[in-house]
C-alpha cells in the first residue's frame, strides 16, 4: 500500500513538475477550446447560444469586455469572462478566429 502510494505521489509530482511547460504553450488552447461546449467546435451553435463564427475578432474582444464590465447582459457569460484576464481573453479569440 505504501509503494502504491509512493509510486501514485511520485507520478503526481512528475507531472506538476512537467505542467509549466505544457501549459503555457496549451493554456490558452484549452480554454477556447471550452467554449465549444456552448458555442460549437467552430463557433457555430446549433442550439440557443450565439454563434460566433461570422463576428470580427475586434468584435468578439468588444463583446467579452462588454460582458466582463456588465455592460451587456448575460445569462452566464458575465461570470465566466471574469475567471480571464483581458490578454487571455484576446488570445482565445484569436485562436477561434484562426481556426476559419
Amino acid at each position: 500500500m505504501k509503494k502504491r502510494l509512493l509510486t501514485a505521489g511520485v507520478c503526481l509530482a512528475a507531472t506538476l513538475l512537467m505542467a509549466p511547460a505544457a501549459q503555457s504553450a496549451d493554456a490558452i488552447t484549452v480554454a477556447a477550446d471550452a467554449c465549444a461546449g456552448c458555442h460549437g467546435t467552430d463557433g457555430r451553435s446549433l442550439g440557443a447560444m450565439p454563434a460566433f463564427h461570422e463576428k470580427k475578432p475586434a468584435e468578439l474582444k468588444q463583446i467579452l469586455r462588454e460582458y466582463k464590465t456588465g455592460k451587456r447582459e448575460a445569462t452566464i457569460m458575465d461570470r465566466i469572462v471574469k475567471g480571464y484576464s483581458d490578454e487571455q481573453l484576446d488570445a482565445m479569440v484569436d485562436y477561434y478566429t484562426a481556426k476559419k
